[in-house]
């Protein structure tokens, strides 16, 4: 058998490394269902410590939440609360926006008209990334069955004009308290941000104060 010549095995371990720092990693979280959210009990635990209900946080190579997938008993189609989206994901196109897609369980960006989800937030933020400016939301979802039991796409249309009138800047990312990493430790809050008002774990604040340092 030929021996690989030391140049080129070098170079084959570089562009491995290259390879593996670039892959996004995967944790996992156990939550608790309650009355009106998904709480964090416990952070960063082995696959084979999971429990009925989990999350698994994907995270990219600059140390940024890329998606939160909430499951029940290994299935990530459960339903609970309508305003509670169980699977979604934060893209970054720049360093002062983050885009939120709320998915359905089938990989589909879906709002939940009745409980006023949107299916995009679009988060502007300041310079230093610690402060959400703007933001902005959109409603995509597939009309059909709502047609059929009698609305128009002039009712619906009438319907998203009233959600976009009511919209105002976000206090915070939404579901990033159930991500460790969050934007590489930051954990972005408008200026009106009080966190006596949230109901958060104590798992969770402790993150949060970190991050809102």
């Amino acid at each position: 058998m030929k021996k690989i010549p030391l140049q080129i095995l070098f170079f084959l371990l570089f562009l491995m490394n290259i390879s593996c720092n670039g892959q996004e990693k995967i944790i996992y979280h156990e939550f608790e269902p309650t009355a009106s959210d998904f709480r964090i009990t416990k952070w960063n635990l082995l696959e084979k410590e999971l429990s009925n209900y989990y999350l698994s946080e994907k995270i990219d190579s600059k140390n940024r939440v890329t998606e939160l997938k909430f499951y029940k008993n290994e299935q990530n189609d459960f339903e609970y609360l309508c305003f509670l989206p169980t699977w979604i994901k934060y893209e970054y196109p720049n360093d002062k926006m983050i885009i939120q897609t709320n998915l359905n369980y089938e990989g589909v960006p879906e709002s939940n008209i009745e409980c006023e989800l949107p299916s995009k937030i679009i988060y502007h933020l300041s310079e230093n990334q610690k402060e959400i400016v703007k933001t902005e939301y959109e409603y995509e979802f597939d009309h059909k069955p709502y047609l059929k039991i009698g609305w128009t796409e002039k009712y619906i249309k009438q319907l998203i004009d009233e959600l976009k009138s009511y919209e105002k800047n976000s206090n915070l990312v939404d579901s990033y308290s159930k991500s460790l990493v969050k934007l590489n430790g930051i954990f972005p809050v408008s200026n009106e941000f009080d966190l006596k008002i949230f109901y958060f774990s104590e798992l969770e604040k402790e993150k949060i104060k970190d991050g809102i340092k």
